[in-house]
């Protein structure tokens, strides 16, 4: 990365005064390459958004035919063909009947969870984990418990912050607090199947069953984010379904798209959908299923509806497991987490990004650890030499 002190424009997550940036001057499948001619192999698909590469044939023939057709904008009200048989296909893909509200991003996917929670159900609680990332805007940050958060809610909001299942296996806190704030004023809990940006921290199926419980018995709503997890970045079509739950509502963005296009949605269960037929849906945006990210969308269907992909994916898991195992007990590893192809590398001392960089990966890096999201279609050959080259670095750093 290199140091730039007065960009025009801003640098997220960043002091602006000495922000590093990294110059990217094109992209090859699964590999940047930089202005200066180096080449980075994406073992994090960004941030996470890149499941399927970076430069897909598939994705973008889409987005070009219908850049050329003579519907590459509309009304957020337009209904058309691709419209409906996008809708019915994330239906098909969540796994029960409902209906989808598009979005631009994980964070409005977010957003708009939360708004149409709180109208269907008339309470305006939310149960959420303090180590979580739900998105940037005020309504999503409200409801994350990162560092993120504290700035804009010093005096907390009404999100109830519910223990780590570390902290609370049993539930029996949870509940507590599920009695303290009262049912009738609590919409939902609302959980990331597998944190993400926070360390990639994979819950017990036994919390998951817990939770499914306490909504069942006190009548409160289940909103799973999938933003990070969906379109099979855990070896299965949306995270939950690794997990005994049926979710009210699922958020979801980034490889909704691989990417290529600001893109998003929410599915919401059928009492939502029917809830709204008589009530307004405060809720809308101008780039409401706008026609180049359903085509994107479309893409994606393409690529995952191949058996292909599925042969290629279940290997590549393979690897990935295969290789982070092998050093799971070595002395410079604190801990592995992984699902899928979504994995973390805590390492006992600290990494930084530019010292994968100078063996030509490009990694997510959590404090000073690896977090990992190849691209689900990666050449397995790469993914191995890619693994075997951010190996090196970890079991060779001095602690």
């Amino acid at each position: 990365m290199t140091t730039k002190m007065s960009l025009p424009y801003y640098i997220s997550w960043s002091k602006q005064n000495a922000v590093a940036t990294l110059p990217i001057a094109s992209n090859r499948d699964c590999t940047m390459i930089l202005e200066d001619g180096q080449e980075l192999l994406d073992l994090s698909g960004i941030s996470f958004q890149a499941g399927f590469g970076l430069n897909n044939p598939v994705i973008l023939k889409s987005m070009q035919e219908q850049i050329s057709s003579n519907l590459s904008l509309c009304s957020p009200k337009a209904q058309f063909q691709l419209k409906d048989e996008m809708a019915q296909k994330l239906i098909n893909l969540v796994g029960f009947e409902g209906k989808v509200f598009w979005t631009v991003s994980g964070a409005e996917s977010v957003e708009k969870a939360l708004k149409m929670i709180k109208l269907a159900t008339g309470k305006h609680k939310i149960l959420a984990r303090k180590r979580s990332y739900h998105g940037a805007t005020m309504g999503a940050l409200a409801a994350t418990g990162d560092w993120r958060h504290d700035p804009f809610f010093p005096e907390g909001s009404d999100t109830i912050r519910i223990p780590e299942p570390s902290d609370d296996p049993d539930l029996t806190k949870t509940r507590d607090l599920i009695s303290q704030h009262g049912p009738e004023n609590i919409a939902a809990f609302i959980i990331e199947t597998v944190t993400g940006g926070n360390g990639v921290w994979v819950l017990p199926t036994s919390w998951w069953q817990g939770i499914q419980d306490l909504c069942d018995e006190f009548d409160i709503k289940l909103i799973v984010d999938e933003v990070v997890t969906g379109f099979y970045r855990t070896g299965k079509a949306m995270g939950f379904h690794h997990y005994p739950v049926k979710p009210d509502v699922v958020c979801m963005a980034k490889a909704i798209t691989g990417g290529f296009a600001p893109f998003g949605a929410v599915w919401t269960a059928p009492w939502i959908a029917k809830h709204f037929e008589d009530n307004i849906l405060a809720c809308g945006l101008t780039n409401y299923g706008h026609p180049l990210g359903l085509a994107a969308l479309s893409g994606v269907f393409k690529l995952i509806e191949d058996p292909a992909f599925h042969v290629r994916l279940k290997e590549n898991i393979e690897i990935f497991n295969q290789k982070l195992n092998q050093i799971e007990n070595h002395q410079n590893i604190k801990a592995i987490r992984k699902l899928g192809l979504l994995g973390i590398i805590e390492h006992k001392g600290k990494i930084t990004f530019e010292e994968y960089q100078k063996v030509g990966l490009f990694v997510y890096n959590h404090e000073g650890d690896a977090i990992l999201s190849p691209a689900m279609t990666m050449q397995p050959s790469e993914l191995s030499d890619g693994l075997d080259k951010l190996i090196k670095v970890i079991c060779e750093k001095s602690m």
